[in-house]
């Protein structure tokens, strides 16, 4: 069936279509503020690396000795309003990605908050400074009008080929994506520069390519045996789009088992109980996770190790033009 026949099927285009053109003819209001603000989203359901970007973003400003503040929904915490994060947070108090941001970046003033202007306007009044603002996954929120908007897309999953849920994996109508100052696609092969293979150019925005890369593993609440190449592994996901992950850890281990949960999963006291008799079974097997599912099972005193993951551009030109770009 023709995509664009099944796009216009589901309802849901109708509320998007009508909802941008209230925007657009700005019948409904759109905020803008005083300081500078990167919008990071995509158009997809998960998967496209807007928390690597954030964090990318965050350590690039450190770097310049600037200090940003990250605005996020908080996805899955129990709490409600604005709310700075803390590191010694649980990730029902905060959202395991904004936890895993504050984690990684200490310094870096963390802020969750379900309204995004509510929470610009604490941020206005808490920051006469005006520090840069990076807004984690706001590409819908249209009530804020980002001074830049970074569309991330999978390389790998063309939006082209999509459709709009329930009948595929887009979130919003492939045309939203012309609000983007730049598309940065992920997941492209490190071993084939991108810019050489055929590739949409739905949104004529400048684009950017990068791979996703691996640091060294980390303890998860303690280090019982160093992991070594070659070791049986129980790989324990909760992130939308597991499989780079897989691949890269069966190039130097044994992947024995592994149990997939659903993005941002809440591990019951069943799923630890079945993570630990597995472990049991096998003395010899070790448990690995990404920083993300860290968050939510550091609390379950099983130990493991934690495999980072941040995005790279094929080129310091390349990132530093990115760079310029967004925050310009």
């Amino acid at each position: 069936m023709n995509r664009t026949y099944l796009m216009w099927l589901s309802p849901y285009a109708w509320i998007l279509g009508l909802r941008h053109i209230l925007y657009d003819r700005g019948i409904f209001r759109s905020h803008t503020f005083p300081f500078h603000t990167i919008c990071v989203g995509n158009i997809t359901v998960g998967g496209t690396g807007k928390t690597p970007m954030t964090e990318y973003l965050a350590g690039r400003f450190l770097e310049k000795n600037v200090t940003p503040v990250v605005l996020s929904r908080g996805y899955g915490r129990k709490t409600k309003g604005f709310r700075y994060v803390n590191v010694t947070d649980t990730w029902d108090l905060a959202g395991d990605e904004p936890l895993q941001i504050k984690r990684h970046y200490p310094d870096v003033p963390v802020v969750v908050c379900e309204d995004r202007v509510e929470g610009l306007l604490h941020i206005c009044k808490d920051f006469p400074g005006n520090p840069p603002v990076i807004l984690d996954d706001a590409f819908q929120h249209r009530r804020v009008r980002a001074s830049k908007n970074v569309l991330m897309a999978d390389f790998t999953r063309p939006v082209s080929k999509d459709t709009l849920l329930p009948f595929g994996r887009l979130r919003d109508l492939p045309r939203a994506g012309k609000r983007a100052d730049c598309v940065v696609y992920t997941r492209c092969s490190p071993l084939q520069d991108p810019k050489n293979q055929p590739t949409e150019n739905l949104w004529k925005a400048p684009a950017y390519y990068t791979y996703m890369t691996y640091g060294q593993p980390i303890p998860l609440n303690r280090a019982e045996n160093e992991l070594r190449e070659g070791d049986t592994l129980l790989l324990v996901t909760g992130i939308a789009n597991p499989k780079p992950l897989v691949v890269y850890l069966e190039t130097s281990y044994k992947v024995a088992h592994h149990l997939k949960f659903p993005d941002h999963h809440c591990f019951t006291e069943k799923d630890l109980e079945k993570i630990r008799g597995l472990l049991a079974a096998d003395p010899q097997m070790k448990l690995v996770t990404t920083a993300k599912d860290a968050v939510r099972l550091a609390s379950s005193g099983i130990p493991g190790w934690v495999i980072p993951v941040r995005i790279s551009f094929f080129s310091e030109e390349s990132a530093t033009e990115f760079f310029h770009l967004v925050t310009g």
